[in-house]
């Protein structure tokens, strides 16, 4: 019978390295964990305060810092130093950092009251840019502003989700790519935001309203809450389109009669005009991310916020984090991207940027990793119990089979030699390991009996074979060949060694030579070639055979 003895054990032993692997790892060093790890000034950031970051179009992620621009690659980090000095001013734009790409391969990078532009493919500063806006033969209506006593100057930027770049001067909005020119009233308050579908552009305005155009003309307008709410939510905005063609926005501000901060998530809907409210809360909101309709994840002061809305409107509050390693992340998370291969980035105050694989979903937690967690550990202890249990019960199963096995074939030699004076048949040696019961022995051909008679005779030499064997029969060793083959269904040099390895066993079982001896015995050239034939015909070594 075979064993299956030596694949348990190793199974066991490669679950343990598993394990043990799993419990010792740590996530915090880059590269030692495939699904989440931290990115800091250890691994070249140039600050582990990030402000935002976004992915470009050739997969690099740009990472802002205090000071730097930071390109990186998946390997390493490439830095683009905004010095203050080269900033232009954009005065209207009073919120916090933001990124922009648009389609010439530039980075905009758009801070509170200034603006920087990098030039990707060179990898260097863009000394002002504003002034080479527009491109594509637009200059005319630009000349138009700039020569407006009113409107001479470039006060605030956008890029679009087709990145189109669009400028604000004095209450006209322009597109540098195509020429399209907006006038936005004054009663709609400051454009905070805007985007286009396409088909129509959306201004996101600081009271509250969203004003629609298509082309120059005004569509419709509409509100996300009263005039008398508008005061709470003024201090930023940000919007994001998703493929589906729906509006997500954050807007934040101050409640000065209870003296909190004011921030609050809102859904709009083009196709019905109308906004909905999501979410409300006493801090800041900062960055928004939005997989689909359905998901959505905030960063805050406090943490993170998820959503899904495919189960409910009611978010999942992260306010405390933890690093694998157990370390407190304290200081909160600023900034968080999802990237184009689905993986979460958080961009924190002090320690750097957390990356979190695709693998592990949009809602996770930063916590103590789940292998490391009361409820796995005592699951792994469990199945470990249990594991043991049935190897020992399989174990014991097979030492009993082994022994009944044994037992049989000395009662078949019992019987045999017990016999073997009143049987016309040759006589065999004491110790002879014939067929599974002394019946059998007398159904076999005499052909048989005779081989087995001559192997046993010869069972020390290592050279008798086939040759000898049909010599010893006066057979052709051709025609031996045939027979053997027919009568055993195997051939007749894996019927002799069969022979000789039943004998050994029975050696084994008396247990009065070592293995090596048993070996030499039974015409065996070598210990290993031995245990190597004896385990493929018992399933077991000789040593577990005993």
């Amino acid at each position: 019978m075979r064993s299956y003895k030596p694949y348990i054990i190793k199974l066991c032993i490669v679950f343990l390295c598993f394990w043990g692997w799993i419990l010792t790892s740590s996530a915090q060093k880059v590269g030692a964990n495939d699904y989440f790890y931290v990115l800091n000034t250890q691994q070249g950031l140039s600050d582990n305060c990030i402000l935002q970051m976004m992915q470009l179009a050739d997969g690099r992620l740009a990472v802002r810092t205090p000071k730097d621009i930071n390109l990186y690659d998946g390997r390493r980090f490439s830095l683009i130093p905004l010095p203050a000095e080269k900033a232009e001013s954009i005065t209207k734009y009073k919120g916090q950092t933001h990124l922009y790409a648009d389609s010439q391969d530039r980075l905009w990078v758009k801070e509170y009251q200034k603006i920087f532009c990098i030039l990707l493919a060179e990898g260097r500063l863009l000394e002002h840019p504003l002034d080479a806006l527009p491109k594509n033969g637009k200059e005319d209506k630009m000349k138009m502003l700039r020569n407006s006593p009113t409107q001479n100057a470039i006060q605030d930027l956008f890029v679009d989700s087709r990145k189109n770049v669009w400028v604000v001067m004095g209450d006209s909005l322009l597109n540098t790519q195509d020429g399209n020119l907006i006038h936005l009233k004054k009663e709609w308050g400051c454009l905070q935001d805007l985007d286009t579908d396409g088909k129509q552009v959306y201004a996101f305005m600081d009271s509250g309203i969203v004003a629609v155009f298509q082309k120059d003309k005004l569509a419709y307008t509409t509100s996300a809450y009263s005039t008398a709410e508008a005061q709470y939510y003024r201090n930023t905005s940000l919007t994001v389109l998703t493929p589906s063609g729906q509006f997500y926005q954050i807007r934040t501000g101050r409640d000065e009669k209870n003296k909190t901060d004011a921030s609050i998530f809102l859904h709009f809907n083009p196709e019905t005009r109308k906004y909905s409210r999501i979410f409300a809360c006493d801090y800041l909101l900062h960055t928004l991310n939005m997989s689909s309709d359905n998901q959505a994840l905030i960063s805050s002061q406090h943490g993170y916020l998820m959503f899904d809305f495919k189960l409910e409107t009611t978010p999942r509050e992260v306010k405390e984090l933890s690093l694998p390693d157990g370390k407190p992340l304290t200081t909160g998370i600023n900034t968080v991207y999802r990237d184009k291969e689905g993986a979460i980035w958080l961009g924190t105050y002090h320690d750097g940027l957390i990356y979190v694989s695709p693998m592990l979903g949009l809602f996770f937690t930063i916590d103590q990793p789940w292998w490391k967690s009361g409820w796995a550990i005592a699951g792994f202890v469990v199945f470990l119990v249990i594991l043991v249990g049935i190897i020992t019960l399989y174990l014991r199963r097979e030492k009993k089979v082994n022994v009944t096995n044994i037992k049989n074939v000395t009662n078949v030699v019992n019987v045999i030699n017990a016999d073997s004076a009143k049987d016309d048949h040759p006589s065999l040696p004491e110790d002879s390991l014939l067929p599974e019961t002394a019946e059998a022995v007398y159904r076999e051909p005499e052909l048989i009996l005779q081989v087995r008679a001559l192997i046993e005779q010869h069972l020390g030499d290592g050279e008798y074979g086939v040759e000898q064997l049909a010599q010893n029969l006066c057979m052709e060793r051709t025609g031996l060949y045939k027979k053997l083959t027919v009568l055993t269904n195997t051939t007749p040099v894996a019927f002799i060694r069969s022979i000789r390895l039943h004998h050994a066993a029975v050696l084994l079982q008396e247990g009065k030579q070592s293995v090596n001896e048993i070996a030499e015995l039974t015409g065996f050239s070598s210990p290993s070639y031995f245990t190597k034939c004896f385990k493929k015909e018992f399933g077991v070594l000789p040593s577990e055979y005993r």
